[in-house]
């Protein structure tokens, strides 16, 4: 199976076939690839560089910006340090999110508050921070305008989806190195969906992601120029399951393989609503599959506590281990 190329350019110049593709594209597969997104190219291919350059640091660099300093949840982790569907990731990577002041909070302070801080950068790679956020910018500029346009899809307003994001959205982002495959470990990262709204991913020129479509495992290949969109569980709740957030994985290959992801959020204090569609949509909205030991929570800083202390225990315990048996689920 191909999985559908749609040029965000069309969004303009040809609006109604594009609007159609999207539907299709979102409603019945919930992967494609996004062309004509407008982020430059050459900007892209300069962050996959310094992001090389990083991860080739020696260890001990790389474990200056280690995440377990950051009650955020930011900075680097390497092999084997996050947990995806109960396995280890053997991939290396760096997160980033929202760059902003750390707000002080004890824990009576609502839990959004926590996550709100400074991201962690590589003393040794000063460029990669201003590179970083050149192409964050252009990114999000990107992601926004096709959020403009499943509204559209929709038949919603335009801004329809853009009350969900605000003033302390959560947009995380992801610099990731998988390692080549060895000793029978195969797992760069389990199965799962994405959280949040939209994600973007860069892509090298190595293989590895997969997209589950239909009960069958689809490879997502490099295509140059290309971004990788899927829907995020936030805009699949928000949709009733009309937009489907897919599950998706990477599998470790015979060389390493760089990806980069950006993962539109929501605003961090918010309860995600159900928009009312057009009962031509809404009659195809099956509602959202939920794993009773997984549950997606409607709450966006919740539902994100409940990620990442199962991704990333050890920080967790470190700094939120008054949280760690609020949610934990049988």
């Amino acid at each position: 199976m191909q999985l559908p190329i749609l040029n965000l350019n069309e969004f303009e110049t040809n609006k109604e076939e594009f609007l159609e593709k999207l539907r299709n594209a979102t409603s019945q597969v919930g992967f494609f690839y996004l062309v004509g997104h407008g982020i430059n190219l050459d900007l892209c291919k300069k962050l996959q560089s310094l992001s090389k350059e990083f991860f080739a640091l020696p260890q001990k660099e790389k474990d200056k910006i280690s995440m377990i300093h950051s009650p955020q949840f930011r900075g680097y982790s390497g092999e084997g340090g996050e947990y995806t569907d109960g396995g280890k990731d053997y991939r290396e990577q760096i997160d980033i999110g929202t760059e902003r002041e750390a707000l002080e909070w004890n824990q009576e302070s609502p839990l959004w508050q926590r996550l709100e801080g400074p991201n962690l950068w590589p003393e040794e790679l000063p460029e990669l921070k201003n590179v970083f956020l050149q192409w964050h910018y252009q990114t999000q500029k990107a992601c926004l305008k096709l959020l403009r346009a499943f509204a559209e899809a929709l038949e919603l307003p335009q801004d329809a989806f853009e009350q969900l994001y605000g003033r302390n959205s959560y947009e995380h982002c992801k610099l990731l190195r998988y390692k080549a495959a060895s000793h029978g470990e195969r797992q760069g990262v389990g199965s799962h969906k994405d959280g949040g709204l939209i994600t973007f991913v860069l892509q090298d020129q190595q293989s590895g992601l997969q997209a589950l479509v239909d009960g069958e495992w689809i490879d997502v290949l490099p295509l140059e120029g290309s971004v990788v969109v899927n829907i995020g569980e936030f805009l699949e709740m928000a949709t009733n399951g009309y937009l489907k957030a897919t599950i998706h994985r990477v599998n470790l290959g015979q060389v390493e393989r760089y990806s980069t992801a950006y993962f539109l959020g929501i605003q961090l204090d918010k309860d995600v609503p159900i928009f009312k569609l057009n009962p031509k949509f809404a009659d195809k909205a099956l509602g959202v599959d939920t794993d009773p030991k997984n549950p997606l929570l409607r709450n966006v800083a919740e539902n994100y506590f409940k990620r990442m202390i199962r991704s990333h225990p050890d920080v967790a315990k470190a700094h939120h281990g008054d949280l760690i048996k609020h949610f934990s689920f049988a």
